[in-house]
């Protein structure tokens, strides 16, 4: 069969070819159309009013950007009125156009039929939100999303005389992970953050969370956020809270400096617990006793059991 014929057909309504099979109209499996008729087929039909005339199609403003996080869902609005009670069926196609590869159908709606697994990468992952897209909601739901799903999408819409197209891009972000706290002490304080995972950029937030809840005033943040410098005082003392956040998410990790007075001076001396440090303090306390009470209550069981022997005995 001529390439020509095939896509020339692929796309048209039902997925017909016409004659070209024994001379009578056979369905076309989607899966045999050329890569990128469908797109083709839909751009090539006549679009706005042959009149010139205001479009009788139009869609609804929405931003045209949108930030979703890796691993969430995000909705793609496409809605859209037709102002004509035409008697033609709506086509709609939502596809991936990006400037190095062939433009990707991910979605199609047609004739009444749903063809959704077009796009192997996004197989089961993409949904229209409405059961009926030719009544006025053309959106799609992307869920589980992923990094590579970063992309320009098209809603295009033809409900014949009319066809219009709407581009919505899309950034995926990966959201900062659990940041780290630690300190560095030498004749001053240095504490640090550090998120090993997310998309830049990051953006680090110091906070006191005890006593005043101030940070110290002659404390230095390097131009990252993610180190503060300070000289230690008793009055600097308590807990300290980094949190790093972006665009997507908001993560944070706590430092606490627990300062003591030395018998020969009076002259603070920090120390250092981090919430994993007191997390082990009380683990440790708290096995100690239930070792105490385990020991005790065998002990007490012992003296017991030795007592009734010697009462037997007399």
């Amino acid at each position: 069969m001529p390439k020509k014929q095939t896509s020339r057909w692929c796309a048209s309504s039902f997925l017909k070819i016409s004659k070209c099979i024994h001379g009578d109209d056979v369905a076309l499996p989607l899966a045999f159309c050329p890569p990128g008729s469908v797109s083709q087929h839909l751009s090539s039909m006549p679009s706005g009013n042959p009149e010139g005339n205001e479009p009788l199609l139009r869609f609804q403003k929405e931003m045209n950007h949108y930030y979703v996080a890796r691993g969430s869902s995000v909705q793609l609005p496409c809605a859209y009125t037709h102002t004509v009670d035409s008697q033609q069926y709506t086509e709609v196609l939502w596809s991936i156009e990006s400037a190095d590869r062939e433009e990707q159908p991910i979605i199609w709606f047609t004739g009444g039929r749903l063809y959704s697994d077009l796009y192997k990468p996004m197989e089961g992952r993409v949904h229209f939100t409405s059961a009926d897209p030719q009544n006025g909601d053309a959106s799609i739901i992307i869920k589980d999303v992923r990094l590579s799903d970063k992309e320009m999408y098209r809603c295009l819409v033809k409900k014949l005389p009319e066809l219009d197209k709407k581009i919505l891009d899309l950034t995926v972000i990966e959201a900062p992970s659990q940041p780290l706290c630690s300190v560095d002490k030498d004749n001053s304080m240095t504490l640090k953050c550090s998120s090993l995972q997310g998309t830049p950029p990051l953006h680090y937030i110091w906070s006191k969370t005890t006593g005043n809840k101030v940070l110290p005033t002659q404390a230095i943040v390097d131009p990252t956020g993610a180190t503060l410098h300070f000289n230690i005082t008793e009055r600097q003392c308590g807990s300290y809270r980094c949190t790093v956040e972006s665009m997507v998410g908001t993560k944070h990790c706590d430092l606490h400096l627990d300062c003591s007075l030395p018998q020969d001076n009076n002259v603070s001396s920090p120390r250092l617990l981090t919430t994993t440090a007191v997390a082990a303090i009380v683990v440790t306390i708290t096995t100690l006793f239930i070792v105490t009470v385990v020991l005790a209550v065998f002990l007490y069981r012992k003296r017991k059991e030795q007592h009734q022997d010697i009462e037997m005995e007399k």
